[in-house]
């Protein structure tokens, strides 16, 4: 008991590693898609910040170049008796920068290509660290950064940097005024907290939520799936300590049953055959009962005459001159012990036949010679013999012949030990060359075999009559059943249509194909 017991453990474990493995690769895969997702929303910020900063600058030195070209003078720098400039005095241009389609866009400023700052939007704080300098006199752009880009716009016309690692996405557009020596640039930023907040709200807390319930229910289906299984395992366990009268619970075994939803068809058909299994087991068990018994009963019987008859010659109970009669009794029960042993040690070799044995030859020629042969037995009951033999080219088979001559001998003899006097016996062959065998059939009007009984009468030791048990050991049938399985064939029991009796279905093998060429 203790293997078997440390089997279930390590089975279980594996069960548990295996469950275990599953939900940690699916929290590891889930993690991974919230994190490409936040990715994907911060790349999606910075996108939106950089694009707004430049389309910005590109809008504001296009429509200043537009101004420029409008006026009827070259628009030029020049610094006025009070020390002013004309480029900031100019009201259009400060318009523009001051306007509140520019100031949603960040900051803006109008400089030189050395970082003088001429005009810039004095309603929006600078988002740059260090940008303006703070001594007195004119403004310059103080940060490296967008000194170089002003360096680099100075030589390409465009520019653009930015910087991510602030808590804040910032981005800086550069771009040359066209006709001018000036460039506009255009400062944004915007903080990522808000998406940190809209990424919590909208997708990480309802995820979380999704898959703590989803972990539940995969828990709850993987428990209500196993157990079904658990069921099973114990009925199982149970048969194998002998127990045959245990039987998988019906609503893991019957379709019909809505009492467990969750149970899949292919556990309630493991359930099926699982019960199918232990009652046939259970039957084997009962019939292998039957069997020690009736082998007792078989041997004892015979063997007690035997002794007595002995016993009675040695101490000259019977006289010298019936001894001889005695001893014919003697061999007579001598045979059938000898019959009932050879039968037993046959039944368990006949499903592996010799293939040097194996030959071609013609059913309908065998059938013909098997009826000749029991015509004495037909005969003393006057049962009539119906042939419905195909006459077709392929009705040659493949096979042991002098065993598959026995079943044909075994099915008929049998039809004629059930069939009333004055009946009928009708046999048959088909030719089926899709599946490449003979279908024969064989039936009778007696009175026909239970639905009950029809496949329990090809095990071994089982007799459909109990009260013909003189008859035969029971492996009549059984027998049949074994050498055509040798022959990867099949036979069945079914109820006779035309006659009203049994009737017994089976299957010789065509020829192989390269032995028909």
């Amino acid at each position: 008991m203790a293997p078997r017991a440390d089997g279930k453990q390590m089975s279980a474990g594996f069960a548990v590693f295996l469950i275990s493995f599953l939900v940690l690769t699916t929290l590891i895969v889930f993690a991974v898609l919230l994190f490409l997702s936040y990715e994907n929303m911060y790349n999606n910020l910075i996108l939106r910040v950089e694009h707004s900063t430049q389309a910005a600058a590109n809008d504001l030195s296009s429509d200043i170049t537009s101004v420029i070209s409008l006026q009827s003078e070259p628009f030029e720098y020049t610094i006025n008796d009070d020390g002013t400039d004309n480029f900031k005095n100019s009201r259009i241009v400060d318009k523009f920068v001051n306007s509140q389609t520019y100031r949603s866009n960040g900051s803006v400023y109008i400089t030189d290509n050395k970082g003088k700052i001429y005009c810039r939007n004095s309603y929006v704080l600078d988002v740059a660290d260090n940008l303006l300098t703070t001594s007195e006199g004119p403004l310059y752009i103080a940060q490296p950064d967008v000194l170089a880009l002003l360096e680099q716009a100075d030589q390409i016309g465009f520019a653009r940097t930015g910087s991510h690692n602030t808590g804040k996405v910032i981005s800086i557009s550069c771009v040359r005024i066209v006709g001018t020596p000036y460039f506009c640039i255009v400062s944004n930023s915007e903080d990522t907290a808000e998406t940190k907040d809209e990424y919590v709200n909208i997708i990480l807390v309802p995820a979380m939520v999704a898959m703590i319930i989803a972990i539940v229910l995969y828990v709850v289906f993987v428990y209500f799936s196993l157990r079904p299984v658990k069921d099973i395992s114990q009925a199982i366990s149970k048969v194998a300590e002998g127990d045959y009268s245990v039987r998988v619970s019906p609503k893991y075994s019957d379709p019909s049953d809505y009492t467990t939803l969750s149970v899949s068809s292919e556990f309630t058909e493991m359930g099926r055959t699982v019960n199918k299994m232990i009652e046939s087991l259970e039957n084997q068990e009962h019939d292998r009962e039957m069997f020690i018994s009736s082998i007792a009963h078989d041997i004892r019987t015979p063997l007690t005459s035997i002794n007595g008859f002995v016993t009675a010659m040695i101490d000259g109970t019977i006289p010298e001159d019936k001894q001889d009669h005695y001893l014919e009794l003697i061999k007579q029960q001598t045979d059938r012990i000898r019959t009932l042993v050879t039968q037993m040690t046959e039944a368990s070799s006949l499903s592996h036949p010799d293939p040097d044995m194996m030959e071609e030859f013609n059913i309908n020629d065998m059938i013909n010679d098997i009826v000749d042969n029991l015509e004495a037995q037909l005969t003393d009951k006057q049962i009539r013999v119906i042939k419905s033999l195909d006459p077709g080219p392929g009705i040659m088979v493949y096979g042991e012949a002098q065993q598959l001559c026995r079943v044909i001998i075994n099915i008929i003899t049998n039809a004629i030990k059930f069939t009333p006097q004055n009946g009928e016996i009708k046999i048959s062959t088909e030719t089926n060359p899709k599946l490449r065998k003979v279908i024969i059939s064989v039936e009778d009007s007696g009175a026909g075999v239970e639905e009950s009984k029809r496949q329990r009468i090809f095990e071994s030791f089982y007799q459909a009559d109990p009260s013909r048990k003189a008859e035969g050991f029971g492996l009549g049938l059984y027998i049949c059943k074994q050498i055509l399985a040798g022959h990867g064939q099949t036979i069945i029991c079914d109820e006779g249509r035309e006659l009203g009796g049994a009737k017994f279905v089976f299957s010789f093998p065509y020829p192989p194909e390269n032995q028909e060429q």
